[in-house]
């Protein structure tokens, strides 16, 4: 297990010193815990925002099939044109 040196303000280490005691435990133990589920928490967060960029894709790559071919250009130009003219 490797040493680490880090620095951290007084008041958090009192508040990491009084926690630690509580639990019954040593301050190393308590900030490797929460190390653990916070590095956890994060790769959790961001599996579940892969699941939902995935899941939106499938659901554009759907929509797609469904209209099938199409011009945007096209499109936005007559949507454009038809603005502009309403317009003047």
């Amino acid at each position: 297990m490797a040493r680490v040196n880090v620095f951290l303000p007084d008041e958090l280490l009192e508040e990491i010193n009084e926690e630690a005691k509580e639990q019954g435990t040593n301050r190393s133990a308590l900030i490797q815990t929460a190390l653990e589920k916070y590095i956890g928490a994060k790769r959790q967060r961001r599996e579940e925002k892969r699941k939902k960029m995935q899941e939106a894709s499938h659901k554009i790559d759907a929509l797609a099939k469904k209209l099938g071919k199409w011009d945007p250009q096209a499109t936005i130009r007559e949507f454009r044109d038809t603005n502009l003219k309403g317009d003047s």
